[in-house]
């Protein structure tokens, strides 16, 4: 990041961007961050902050391993948007350790600045407003989830506002909707069908999500709200302005949130004290379901035309998904990527890089095992900002990407997220998209279908690994099942196997099957005298002369011990010239070797033939043991000449 120097960066650790109320934080953030000559980079782990410590959620949960905070001047984290996540504990330490600001939002935790919204006290205002304003008496609350600190703090608020206005309070006026819609069906089912509650006038609902839920419920049973039954909100989503009743809610003053923060870093920079603990209202939004306004149909056809977009939208993501999975799992090579991804995902600004050892599955597991969650270079395949495209490189991680200032020249916050199966790192992406939902629900398609694809190609490429190696174990195990380990020759089963395949082959074709078998003399003598390896060496002047010697299709084996075999497949009549070429040659290389071995030992070898026409009822083994004949009784020969040499002198 040499040339940023000049832009000041702030870090932001959440997760799910698209969500609607982290894309409103982001944008006042963002507006207030840049008016201050700072930027944000936003790294983002894409999978729900409620879920549990699975595989996914830990590889989600790389991208902060990729901060790298000399690069930061000051890093913001939503411990609460992220599951409480024990690495946002290492980033934080690691923040404060690098001696840079650290501000963590709805969450105290030492040695950080902490930001939270009043959420218990407009609660509380918000139930005293149903209370003064509109009589009711009888109130239930539908919260969260149990022990839940977002849902606890509106509890509060909600026990507040019946103590003051003298309303008994009573675990019964408590139901539990989980923050969505299927729990709190569920729970007004229990009250109002299985136990037969009557309505109350008003149900304080803890999110949005559960109020549009309820509204519906009482609506289907043929009440109407608010004339039965108040029903109110919290959080001000878009979807509150739409339905009918139009929600009461409460709304986060999002754009003073960002004032702050970016205030209180400035100071810190400046070496100004800073509240350790600072909150920030919400505004209450009076509106239809509470009867602060008459219920109409005030923007119904611009909500039809908002939802009809986004159902359209997520078809084309939902296809392009589909369609870029289908085609990595058919890619044969990484190089084919970049392409597949412009043909079904469209970023103005995209880089995506792999950890170099993407491929290299026993560096990989390596790395993992010593605690490196990415190598310390990656290879980028895609790198494009607002149109403008570079070739593949190779970039140190701690980068990120190969060209930080045409990011900067551009004031949307850059986005970076992991690339993993499962737990494993496989790389990154840095995006720099809108500041819309359909640009950050883009972002999150495409993350949740490439995380998908890459694994499946990984695994793919490593079963193809694990193939070849297999393939070239089994190679190897049937080259020495087959060979002598020794000369590198055949061995019996060898011979067997490749001399029957080429008579198989060439049965009734006119041919001749010649047989040379071959016996290395003295190997005892040579051993017990001058040692085994210098029998060793015998067995090979042999091999070497007789592989030498052996050309075309015919086979030269060894058969175990001294002795050694060649065939041949030939035509008819030149069987005794085929064998007598063969056997001069031989003994001329034999002959060579030992004037110039320097040896105390002659290498010598006894060898006969023996030949065949090929027919359909010919037998190998009956043609070796008349070749072998013929080669004793050139070894007998061999010997009586020796001995006749040994006592003519005598005479």
């Amino acid at each position: 990041m040499a040339e940023a120097q000049e832009i000041r960066l702030i870090g932001v650790c959440l997760s799910t961007v698209q969500q609607e109320d982290r894309l409103y934080m982001i944008q006042a953030l963002n507006r207030h961050a840049c008016q201050n000559g700072f930027r944000l980079v936003l790294f983002n782990a894409c999978t729900d902050p409620m879920m549990p410590q699975t595989p996914d959620v830990i590889g989600e949960a790389a991208v902060f391993r990729l901060i790298h905070y000399e690069k930061l001047s000051a890093i913001i984290v939503f411990p609460r948007f992220l599951n409480e996540n024990p690495v946002i504990y290492d980033v934080v330490a690691e923040a404060l350790e690098a001696g840079i600001p650290v501000i963590t939002i709805d969450q105290q935790l030492p040695g950080c600045i902490s930001f939270s919204f009043a959420y218990t006290d407009v609660f509380e205002r918000l139930c005293s407003h149903v209370i003064e304003a509109h009589g009711a008496r009888t109130l239930y609350m539908m919260a969260g989830i149990q022990d839940n600190v977002f849902s606890d703090d509106r509890l509060i608020g909600f026990r507040r506002a019946l103590r003051k206005h003298d309303i008994p309070f009573s675990e019964d006026l408590v139901g539990y909707g989980g923050f969505w819609a299927g729990p709190t069906q569920t729970t007004m089912e229990r009250w109002f069908e299985d136990e037969q509650r009557p309505i109350p006038d008003a149900i304080i609902c803890a999110n949005d999500a559960m109020a549009i839920t309820v509204c519906n419920y009482l609506q289907r049973r043929g009440c109407l709200v608010p004339r039965d039954c108040i029903v109110t909100g919290f959080d001000g989503i878009e979807q509150a302005q739409y339905m009918i009743p139009h929600l009461t809610t409460c709304r986060p003053d999002y754009d003073q949130m960002g004032k702050e923060l970016v205030a209180a870093i400035a100071a810190r920079l400046a070496g100004k004290t800073v509240s350790a603990f600072n909150t920030v209202d919400f505004e209450i939004v009076h509106s239809q379901s509470c009867g602060c306004a008459p219920v109409n149909f005030d923007h119904i056809n611009e909500a039809l035309l908002a939802l009809d977009q986004k159902v359209r939208y997520a078809d084309q993501r939902q296809v392009s998904m589909c369609n870029l999975q289908s085609y990595i799992a058919q890619m044969q090579s990484l190089e084919e990527l970049p392409q597949i991804i412009s043909d079904h995902f469209v970023f103005q600004s995209i880089v995506l890089a792999l950890n170099s050892d993407f491929l290299e599955h026993d560096a990989a597991q390596a790395r993992i095992r010593s605690g490196r969650r990415f190598t310390d270079e990656a290879d980028v395949l895609i790198q494009r900002c607002y149109w403008h495209t570079e070739p593949p490189c190779r970039v140190p991680v701690r980068e990120l990407v190969p060209h930080w200032e045409l990011f900067f020249a551009h004031t949307d916050p850059i986005v970076v997220t992991a690339l993993h199966f499962l737990d494993d790192p496989l790389g990154y992406c840095v995006f720099q998209p809108d500041q819309s939902f359909d640009d950050y629900n883009k972002v999150d398609s495409f993350m949740n279908s490439i995380n998908a694809a890459l694994g499946t190609f990984h695994g793919q490429m490593r079963i193809r690994q694990m193939n070849e190696k297999l393939r070239a174990v089994n190679a190897e195990l049937d080259r020495l099942y087959i060979h002598d380990h020794m000369t590198g020759l055949l061995n019996r089963r060898g011979f067997y196997r490749e001399f029957n395949a080429q008579v198989a082959k060439r049965i009734g074709q006119k041919l001749s099957v010649i047989f040379i078998s071959v016996d290395l003399d003295g190997l005892k003598t040579i051993n017990d005298t001058f040692g085994h390896l210098e029998g060793d060496n015998a067995i090979i002047a042999v091999s070497d002369a007789l592989q030498k010697n052996t050309v075309g299709d015919a086979i030269c084996a060894r058969f175990g011990g001294d002795e050694f075999a060649v065939a041949a497949l030939i035509p008819l009549g030149t069987e005794a010239a085929f064998y007598e070429d063969y056997q001069q040659r031989f003994q001329a290389d034999l002959d060579a070797y030992n004037a110039g071995s320097g040896k105390p030992y002659l290498v010598l070898a006894s060898i006969g033939y023996y030949f065949e026409p090929l027919r359909d009822d010919f037998d190998l083994d009956v043609l070796i043991k008349h070749a072998d004949d013929q080669m004793y009784a050139d070894k007998r020969e061999r010997k009586a000449a020796q001995l006749r040499a040994v006592q003519e002198p005598q005479k």
